[in-house]
């Protein structure tokens, strides 16, 4: 019995598979926390927010946005901001660990020492490969925890979104448009006079070529 017990420690804790079985017995202990009413499970839905303020430094904005574009794109691809995240990191860590798990003892072991190097690079494309997994095995999970959008492109004419970029402009630019879930991001364009980050202003147009939005400022209130 010991000797089997210390054969699968070494199976479980040996080159990229270390991470992903400390992941699974952090997992397994939080599960045992809120089933005894120690921690909440957390079923609630993430809110995410990917903006990131950065202060103006010339060209470099430019490439903050499109990092900024990136994020928020990859985030909304995954699922992590669709589904509770204990549902989402507990598919994610079984995947995890049995990507690493298997890719080791039945392939890598063969072609490469267990140094934290190759461990460390291992665990890299581990990672991705699971997070491709997670995204896939969450996907039909997404409509019971995500309300249906009460909106499309032409209802969204009127409604009032935020800039996220560090400025919108004629030729470029995207904003933050808040619903019951995530936020949709979208690219827009203004109509005249560029605008800075974290102004709202109204949608008056979309191009369904190009799925651009045109947005104006709000009109300023005045006192008689």
């Amino acid at each position: 019995m010991t000797d089997s017990l210390t054969q699968l420690a070494e199976r479980m804790f040996v080159g990229p598979v270390w991470p992903a079985s400390i992941l699974v017995a952090l997992l397994v202990l939080y599960t045992l926390f809120a089933l005894v009413g120690l921690i909440d499970l957390g079923m609630d839905l993430p809110d995410l927010d990917v903006d990131v303020d950065v202060p103006d430094a010339g060209g470099v904005d430019v490439d903050i946005d499109f990092l900024h574009g990136i994020g928020a794109t990859t985030i909304r691809w995954t699922n992590i901001a669709k589904v509770p995240v204990i549902l989402w990191g507990g598919v994610f860590a079984v995947a995890f660990w049995s990507v690493s798990y298997g890719l080791w003892h039945h392939f890598d072991i063969h072609r490469y020492d267990p140094t934290w190097l190759t461990s460390t690079l291992l665990s890299i494309r581990n990672l991705v490969i699971a997070t491709g997994i997670t995204k896939l095995a969450t996907q039909p999970l997404v409509g019971y925890f995500v309300d249906p959008p009460s909106y499309d492109q032409t209802r969204l004419i009127g409604a009032t979104c935020e800039i996220t970029t560090s400025q919108a402009t004629s030729e470029f630019g995207q904003a933050k448009f808040r619903t019951n879930a995530a936020p949709l991001l979208l690219n827009i364009r203004t109509d005249g006079p560029d605008i800075p980050k974290g102004t709202e202003v109204r949608i008056i147009e979309f191009d369904s070529k190009t799925r651009i939005y045109k947005v104006t400022h709000l009109p300023t209130e005045t006192s008689s």
